[in-house]
């Protein structure tokens, strides 16, 4: 945990919380320590100002910017693998899947499939093809 970002505020004191600290805010004239300093374990800087100001007017009257505050994290970039719940997609497929069966067993008993339903049973068919190739990704 990095705290030298402390230096840039005024009667900093650490608080009985953990990584966390209090200052005098330097965006607006402050008598009390209004703003409050955490260090988060992922590197984060966390700020909170009692008095309403925005961390871009607080970070900017000690001439800082969000990229002070903001560890560089190079796994950001990296392309996400499945960026879905798997078990959603198979939720949303399993009442395809019984309309498929039962128009199987309607066709194996011999009846013919009335135009509507024999859409229906295709539109089935594509969503589950679907649901196929997105969770491939």
């Amino acid at each position: 945990m990095d705290t030298s970002i402390l230096s840039h505020f005024n009667k900093v004191s650490k608080t009985t919380k953990s990584n966390s600290y209090n200052c005098l805010c330097p965006s607006h004239e402050d008598r009390l320590a209004s703003l409050s300093i955490k260090f988060a374990d992922d590197g984060r800087v966390l700020m909170h100002c009692f008095a309403g100001c925005d961390i871009q007017s607080i970070l900017g009257s000690v001439g800082l910017d969000l990229d002070d505050i903001v560890p560089k994290r190079i796994d950001l970039l990296k392309p996400i693998g499945k960026a879905y719940n798997p078990f959603a997609v198979l939720k949303s497929l399993k009442d395809e899947v019984l309309l498929v069966a039962i128009a199987g067993a309607e066709l194996a008993q011999g009846k013919a499939l009335e135009e509507g339903d024999r859409k229906r049973l295709m539109k089935a068919v594509r969503l589950i093809r679907e649901g196929y190739e997105y969770a491939k990704r």
